[in-house]
This record gives structure tokens, C-alpha cells and sequence, in this order.
């Protein structure tokens, strides 16, 4: 193609590109892309708390999510989002909320309103009329657990906290499963920083969990002293993330881990106000078909959807002002006690949801990045927040400093992206932090020279993000030697048709050759050169009419264990990778 007609398109797409992101711009500035994303993981685990807390206040929100796991189970038996292969754990949870629900307090089948019947608007549900309806139940559980022994059962899951759950929920439904369920021991929260480095984001989960277990396991005498002692401090990490979220009854505004913490709340007896706030968040969480979404992600959204505009131009777009504020607003300036967290960090989606270090690498580096900058406090904050929880090796872990590996411990891709930040913040490459984190990321690199990320399943999300982060900073010879391995290994994983996939033989999706496309040039290799060119061809030939690009399901929900798609982030990731080749290409203009 010729560069004149090259650069015409690239033109092109990154304008449209461009308008579709500030076609989701909300009159606050954030970047909100507002399709349902339902998730049959979330619905089933709304319906197992509501009917432990709530089961006849709750019956028709029960009823509707269990017509709506029988109307959506696959032929296979099992569930999964959309586009999503179907996965053990959401099969698991699903077969039990069903059979949990099929008898009990509510009682056998249906009760309270007819899940089939109009709704308190006058309505029919959505899809209420097709498919499968809740006295399916007894065939869709036998289906489900064929399904999941294909798959290899609970037991098979990378996760060894969810192949718990597992167990723990087909015992209470009384369906048959392997192993014995572990004890939660609830003295490990007399230890507060051994607690938080081992369970970081679930130690409220846990906390609720193994109050619940202490009232129907029996010990002894020197373990009944050791429940009454620790008892105080699991309600408090409860009651303390409950009060530090304004009270709402959800937590971190996700219905998954509401709901765990609902079930174990309901089933201890204890903190009855919590238990009941937690299912009036849960019913009000309900979609008017039945079923529960995934949370929402509008820092995450702002912070692809930004770097995507700041790459093709619009830094002083007088639309980004609203952003900026947006994000100084969900900057949490309280510290987050529960995970001995200071302030200064953002999370996902509202200014009071969890600690996550990813997102404050990504909202502080923007904030440096947009004009005046490099002035901005509250991006000096967040700085100060991710110089705080370093970890001791010089990574960085989900929210908890020296977090357990594995889980929502040290994390490459989430360090690569705070290097990001340092740098935009003015740090040079030989300042303290940058030089441990990347000594460590240079050490950690898998033999394949692929580097892994927590939040995004395959090698390609976290090769790219260490290879940019390796050449930007990396200043030794082995920073160089890390550099050229991920290198050669992007190079390695692409596709026959020019894209990139998990790096495993897999097909290719827009997010993972956004992220070589970038990656490889960050690494020095030319726009022209075969493996960039040809990316940046795939991303041009997969953009839609209306300016976006079609999402995959690379995303982890629970790592290894729930996946999901996200149109938002891949357009941003596509935008912000073709505007940065054009930057590349424009030398070579009229060559």
C-alpha cells in the first residue's frame, strides 16, 4: 500500500476511532460502555446468598435468577458469558444454586411470583417466553454435573480457593463432591499483616467465610478459645469495608464478592444488619430479566479510553477537562485500613471501591500526561500511594504489599505499568524504584522470555507491557537480554494471519495484537518491518462501521477460573495501538 494511502487510513480509523470512545463519554467525564454484561457466575452466587439471608424476603429476585440459569444453561450442560467456552466454575456454582433452591426454606419449585408472569411493571421478563423455565431444575442439575465432570470437575481448577468453594457449596446443596472441605482458619486474622500478605483482596471473603464455618464445625477446647478471640477481628475487616463503602451493603461494587460475603455473614449468625444490607444490594443489583452482571469498571474504562485519546491527539481536547476531574474525584483519599492500604489510590469503578494498583498506575500516569501535569497532586498521590506498596523484591502486588505469590500477588504486567507511571511522573530510569523493579522483572522471566499478567489470561498483556517498560528504563545487560528474549517472543507467537492470540496457538483477538503491535515497536522495530505492519493491517480490516472494535474474551474475571469479553477496552487498546504506528509510520512518509 501505498504511505500516502496508508497514512489516509490510519487518519481514518484513528479519527472515528477517536468519536466512538466520546460517543461513551459521560457528562461527568468518565467512559462508560453501558451493554449488560451478564454473568451467569454472578447470577447463581446472588441466588445461593439471597437464599441463605434473606430466603423469603428475597423469593421472587430467587426465582427470577433461578428461571434465568435454566433458560440460559448451554446444550452442554454448563455456563459461561457470552463468547466465553463453558467454564467449570460458573457450571459449579450454577448446579448448586439450583439445587440449593429446589428445596429448603422457600420450599420445592417455584415460589412467590410466577418467574414466568409479569413483573411489578406490567412487563414480561426479558426472554421469559423460550426456553428453558425453573421447574427445569431437575434436569438441569443432573446435566450440569455431567458437564462438569467433562471438564474435569471443581477439582481442576487452577485456583485452589475456588475448587474450595466448590466443595464447600455442593456440600451444603447436598450434591456429591470431591475431597473434603477445608477449614478456614479463623485465627489467622489475630495476625493482621500475615493475614492481609496471604489473602490480600479476600480477606474480607475469608473473614465472612470462616466466621460462617466456625458455627457448624466442631473443635476443641483450644480452638473454640482461639474462634471466640478471633471472631472480634473478622467482623471488624467486615464491618470495616462495609462503613468504609458508605454503607451501600455491596462491596466494591461487585456482586460476586457481595455475595460471598453475604453467604458467609448469613450463615454465622452474626452482624444480622450487615447480612440484611448486603441482600437489599444484591435485589436491587438485579437486572429486570433475573440475572446479575459483572461489576462495573468505570475507572478502568476512563483510564484505556484516555490513553487511547491522549495517543491520536486529543490531550487538549477541551472534552477531556471533564475526564481529568473524573478522575481526581475517584481518587480515594482515606486509607483503606482492611488491607492496610494509605491513601491515595483509585480502584475500579466508584470512589469508594477496593485498592487496586493497576488502576492508580494507569489514572496517575494520565493525569502526569494530560496538560499540566506534571503539577497535578492528586497524581503525585497516587505516586505516593505505589511508592508505599512496593514490594520488598521491587514489584508491586494487587493492593497489598509483599502479597503471597500467585493469586493477587506480584504481578508483571501490574509493575511494568507502574515503572509507566514513575517515568511519566519524572522519575529517571535510574531512580531506586524503577531500577528494583525492573532488576526483579528481569529475573522473573518465564524461559520462553513471556511474562505473565493477573488480570488478562495468555502472555502476550504482560509480554508487551515488560517489553515497553524494559525499553523505556532498562539501562544493564540483562535488562537488554530481557528485552531481546519477550522480544523474540512476541515475534514467535504471531499468527499466520498477522494477529496475535494468548501466545499458545490459540486465534487472535484485537486486545492481544493491540499489545504486540505496541510492544514491538516500543522494542525499536520499524512500522515497516513484516510483524508490526501486519498488525497494524489486522486492527485496520477489524474495525467496525461505527468506529469500535470487537471485544474477546481475554479478560480474568477469577483468574484461570471466569473469563469475559469487554468492548470498551479493546477499542481502547486498538486506538491507542494504531494511533501510536501512525506516530511511528509518519517519517516514512513519501518514502
Amino acid at each position: 500500500m501505498p504511505a500516502s494511502a496508508l497514512t489516509d487510513r490510519l487518519d481514518a480509523a484513528v479519527a472515528t476511532g477517536a468519536e466512538a470512545l466520546f460517543a461513551r463519554q459521560r457528562a461527568d467525564g468518565a467512559f462508560v460502555f453501558g451493554a449488560r454484561r451478564t454473568s451467569p457466575l454472578n447470577t447463581a452466587g446472588a441466588v445461593i446468598a439471597l437464599h441463605f439471608a434473606d430466603p423469603r424476603g428475597s423469593a421472587e429476585a430467587i426465582e427470577r435468577g433461578v428461571a434465568w440459569l435454566c433458560r440460559n444453561q448451554r446444550d452442554d450442560g454448563g455456563w459461561a458469558m457470552p463468547g466465553v467456552p463453558t467454564e467449570p466454575l460458573a457450571t459449579a456454582v450454577a448446579a448448586a444454586a439450583l439445587q440449593l433452591t429446589a428445596t429448603g426454606p422457600t420450599g420445592p419449585g417455584p415460589t412467590g411470583p410466577d418467574p414466568t408472569g409479569p413483573d411489578h411493571t406490567g412487563a414480561h421478563p426479558t426472554g421469559t417466553a423460550p426456553g428453558r423455565t425453573a421447574p427445569d431444575r431437575a434436569a438441569a442439575v443432573p446435566a450440569a454435573l455431567e458437564r462438569l465432570a467433562a471438564l474435569g470437575g471443581a477439582e481442576g481448577l487452577p485456583e485452589p480457593a475456588m475448587a474450595a468453594l466448590c466443595r464447600q457449596l455442593h456440600a451444603l446443596a447436598g450434591l456429591p463432591y470431591q475431597g473434603a472441605p477445608r477449614r478456614l482458619p479463623l485465627e489467622l486474622l489475630l495476625l493482621p499483616g500475615l493475614s492481609r500478605r496471604l489473602l490480600s483482596l479476600r480477606l474480607p471473603i475469608f473473614a465472612a467465610q470462616a466466621l460462617a464455618q466456625a458455627e457448624h464445625r466442631r473443635r476443641g477446647p483450644v480452638g473454640r478459645a482461639l474462634d471466640r478471640l478471633a471472631r472480634p477481628r473478622a467482623l471488624a475487616v467486615v464491618r470495616g469495608a462495609y462503613e468504609r463503602e458508605g454503607a451501600t451493603g455491596g462491596f466494591s461494587t461487585d456482586p460476586w464478592l457481595t455475595a460471598l460475603i453475604c453467604l458467609g455473614l448469613a450463615r454465622s449468625g452474626r452482624a444480622p444488619d450487615l447480612t440484611a444490607a448486603a441482600a437489599r444490594w444484591l435485589r436491587r443489583a438485579a437486572g429486570p430479566d433475573g440475572s446479575w452482571d459483572l461489576m462495573p469498571l468505570d475507572v478502568t474504562w476512563t483510564n484505556f479510553a484516555t490513553a487511547a485519546l491522549l495517543e491520536a491527539g486529543h490531550a487538549a481536547d477541551p472534552r477531556l477537562a471533564a475526564t481529568r476531574a473524573m478522575l481526581r474525584a475517584h481518587q480515594q483519599k482515606e486509607p483503606f485500613d482492611a488491607f492496610g492500604c494509605p491513601p491515595g489510590f483509585w480502584g475500579f469503578s466508584s470512589p469508594r471501591s477496593w485498592p487496586m494498583a493497576l488502576e492508580t498506575a494507569e489514572a496517575g500516569s494520565l493525569l502526569f500526561r494530560l496538560p499540566g501535569g506534571a503539577d497535578d497532586g492528586h497524581a503525585r498521590d497516587g505516586i505516593a500511594w505505589l511508592t508505599a506498596t512496593q514490594d520488598s523484591a521491587g514489584t508491586w502486588s494487587l493492593c497489598v504489599r509483599d502479597s503471597k505469590p500467585g493469586g493477587f500477588g506480584p504481578c508483571p504486567q501490574m509493575t511494568a505499568k507502574a515503572v509507566g507511571a514513575l517515568l511519566d511522573s519524572g522519575a529517571p530510569p535510574g531512580d531506586a524504584r524503577v531500577a528494583r523493579a525492573l532488576r526483579r522483572l528481569a529475573a522473573v522471566q518465564r524461559p520462553d522470555g513471556s511474562y505473565e499478567a493477573l488480570w488478562y489470561r495468555g502472555g502476550t498483556a504482560g509480554t508487551a507491557a515488560v517489553l515497553e517498560a524494559l525499553t523505556r528504563a532498562g539501562t544493564t545487560d540483562a535488562h537488554r537480554r530481557a528485552a531481546r528474549r519477550a522480544t523474540d517472543w512476541l515475534l514467535r507467537t504471531r499468527r499466520d494471519d498477522g494477529s496475535w492470540g494468548a501466545g499458545d496457538g490459540g486465534p487472535g483477538t484485537v486486545e492481544d495484537t493491540a499489545w504486540a503491535l505496541r510492544g514491538l515497536l516500543a522494542a525499536g522495530l520499524p512500522p515497516d518491518h513484516p510483524a508490526p505492519a501486519a498488525a497494524a493491517h489486522r486492527l485496520l480490516e477489524a474495525q467496525r462501521a461505527d468506529g469500535g472494535w470487537p471485544p474477546s474474551p481475554v479478560h480474568e474475571y477469577i483468574r484461570g477460573c471466569a473469563r469475559y469479553a469487554d468492548e470498551g477496552i479493546a477499542t481502547g487498546l486498538a486506538l491507542r495501538a494504531l494511533a501510536h504506528y501512525r506516530t511511528a509510520a509518519r517519517p516514512q512518509e513519501g518514502s
